[in-house]
């Protein structure tokens, strides 16, 4: 008997797989667009993220399986098909036959001629994957095997020589909502009390960020009125260690979609906080928020980051989250590893480095800089960190502020790495400096 509820939900996730791996869109933002058109049950909720999740996590690795018996896939919905299908073989509690009887179902819905191609490459992995295993060349192994680009194993291998295969494990690993409480709606025992009411479970807490066992969250009046917010602790970090005052006028530079501007707000009620974007849309987003909680200190100003000039103002403190690889939130868009190519990082640390060089120009002698990144590479880290301070003579590193609950590898600088090993929280990176007046008087 045909399952077609179960054809049409397999339907849906071969489209999601187009969207994400063909049209370049973001797995999370397209996950919960099919959820909000569709009127799916929890359990097929759970199916089509952990299926969509599976296949990009592994996508490398299934490829390469299915390569091994065909090379000739013409139609871009029926290597879906087959992607979905191998990662019900091998990497879900799934039964075989059934596996590839109802591909062969799809395959008569999507191409009615490519069901004996889709039924006999099933089968001929399913009879040859443990060959193909030991087929797999060593110096491509672990490329293949955990699905990273070559040029990214041989990069992660100068970085981390001791702990790259470790690392390359821990970010194919599933990501854990996490969201923070404003602390002045809400004391900590109240919200722990909210948790318990909507059956949720606390996985993990950094301060007020708590990282959950569900989404109930989001049904809550609480969340839908903005006194809870999506955020990672990492981010929530970077801002927690502005250490703003009342009085000080602040840059949020690479701003949008907002949630560093938000914490900066409810965390320490600034006397301006200027927010940036380059990009039209994402002001518009900006402006929106803004909308939504009314903050008088708070201004959305249009501006290039790496012309922070053009604001012209002095800032007391700013905060520079800049653009990056993103390999740190790989675990939440872990298609954004097959999007990257090895050059990214010399135009990405360019831009980076025009971005410190205006905001040195734009601090107060005494102000302070935010240096962050969503990545653990070095060149976008530690050695940028190397040049600010050789370049810059009246710039001085401070420590960064950690809670003891949250591994962390600092460089030699003082520049902190959020670490693999942490479960829960983002890969991260955060520096911070001082602009110290010169001798001469500048």
């Amino acid at each position: 008997m045909i399952n077609t509820e179960k054809n049409n939900i397999k339907l849906d996730i071969i489209n999601l797989l187009d969207d994400i791996l063909h049209e370049k869109k973001y797995s999370n933002i397209q996950i919960n667009y099919y959820f909000s058109k569709n009127n799916y049950s929890k359990k097929e909720k759970l199916f089509v993220t952990n299926i969509v999740n599976i296949v990009i996590k592994n996508l490398i690795y299934i490829d390469y399986l299915i390569e091994r018996c065909t090379k000739n896939i013409k139609k871009r919905k029926i290597k879906q098909l087959l992607r979905i299908s191998v990662a019900q073989l091998f990497f879900m509690d799934s039964d075989n036959s059934g596996v590839i009887f109802e591909a062969g179902e799809i395959a008569k819905i999507i191409n009615s001629h490519q069901v004996g191609f889709v039924n006999a490459t099933l089968q001929n992995v399913l009879k040859n994957k443990e060959k193909f295993d030991q087929e797999i060349p060593m110096d491509k192994k672990d490329g293949i095997v955990y699905s990273y680009p070559q040029w990214f194993v041989n990069k992660l291998k100068l970085d981390f020589p001791d702990d790259y295969l470790k690392i390359m494990k821990s970010y194919k690993k599933r990501s854990f909502l996490s969201v923070r409480y404003d602390k002045n709606k809400f004391t900590k025992e109240e919200f722990e009390n909210l948790l318990k009411k909507i059956d949720t479970q606390i996985l993990f807490s950094v301060e007020e960020v708590y990282y959950l066992s569900n989404a109930n969250i989001f049904e809550t009046e609480n969340f839908k009125s903005g006194e809870i917010v999506v955020q990672d602790a990492s981010s929530y970090l970077a801002v927690k260690n502005l250490e703003v005052s009342q009085d000080d006028v602040v840059l949020d530079a690479c701003s949008a979609p907002g949630g560093k501007s938000l914490a900066i707000l409810q965390l320490f009620n600034p006397q301006i906080l200027i927010s940036t974007d380059i990009h039209h849309h994402k002001i518009k987003i900006l402006e929106n928020l803004k909308n939504k909680y009314g903050y008088k200190n708070w201004k959305i100003e249009l501006n290039d980051a790496t012309k922070i000039e053009n604001l012209d103002k002095k800032f007391d403190k700013i905060l520079l989250d800049v653009p990056c690889s993103g390999l740190g939130v790989l675990r939440k868009k872990p298609e954004k590893i097959y999007e990257l190519e090895s050059n990214n990082f010399k135009s990405l640390k360019k831009i980076q480095k025009k971005i410190f060089e205006s905001a040195f120009n734009s601090i107060k002698n005494g102000g302070e800089i935010i240096y962050s990144t969503c990545t653990f590479s070095k060149n976008e880290n530690t050695n940028n960190v190397k040049y600010f301070l050789e370049k810059y003579k009246n710039l001085e590193i401070k420590e960064v502020a950690i809670p003891k609950n949250i591994k962390i590898l600092k460089d030699e600088f003082g520049g902190v790495y959020i670490s693999y090993e942490n479960e829960y929280l983002d890969g991260f990176y955060i520096a911070k400096f001082k602009k110290v007046k010169k001798c001469d008087g500048d």
